[in-house]
């Protein structure tokens, strides 16, 4: 897996659902998807480390019913499922 490329992609999934994506500093511990009036936010933590905004994107789509309707690439298709089954 590269890391890059999956995270990227996952921010793309994340878009293609229509959910905005908001990269601010939170300090290295945040991030996370939120619902803010009719619709979402996810926020990537940019002081995080690379994995832990991984780790955070995909705890944050993972489950979401509208994957099961879009293509979504099958090495990040696998960690949002993995991430489901851990959770």
């Amino acid at each position: 897996m590269e890391l890059k490329a999956t995270f990227d992609e996952m921010i793309a999934t994340a878009e293609r659902i229509g959910i905005a994506v908001r990269h601010v500093h939170l300090g290295g511990g945040g991030g996370g998807l939120v619902r803010v009036k009719s619709g979402r936010q996810l926020f990537i933590d940019q002081d995080a480390p690379a994995m832990d905004q991984l780790e955070q994107t995909a705890r944050a789509l993972a489950g979401l019913p509208e994957l099961a309707e879009i293509y979504v690439r099958p090495d990040v298709r696998e960690v949002l499922e993995d991430v489901a089954r851990r959770n």
